[in-house]
């Protein structure tokens, strides 16, 4: 019986290691400085198109960027970058 306990444990612990695996956190890389500089200017051109007001701007083009930085699996920045 102990057995067949333990066999059920490990089949188990096997069907999960895949999906544990899949959930852990990626470490994500820094960006280089050319790639933020780019994905600015592109979310500077986004934002004229979203005709995003001045007030938000910042906002808007931080939040662009981060966008950018993930989808290309680099680290989220935290403040806007300077040219």
């Amino acid at each position: 019986m102990m057995k067949k306990i333990l066999t059920i444990v490990s089949l188990l612990a096997l069907m999960n290691a895949p999906a544990y695996s899949e959930d852990r956190e990626i470490e994500l890389t820094e960006a280089p400085s050319d790639f933020v500089l780019k994905a600015l200017e592109d979310c500077k051109i986004y934002a004229v198109e979203d005709e995003v007001d001045a007030k938000r701007l910042n906002r808007y083009l931080l939040d662009c960027i981060n966008d950018e930085l993930e989808l290309s699996d680099y680290r989220r920045i935290a403040k806007l970058p300077t040219q």
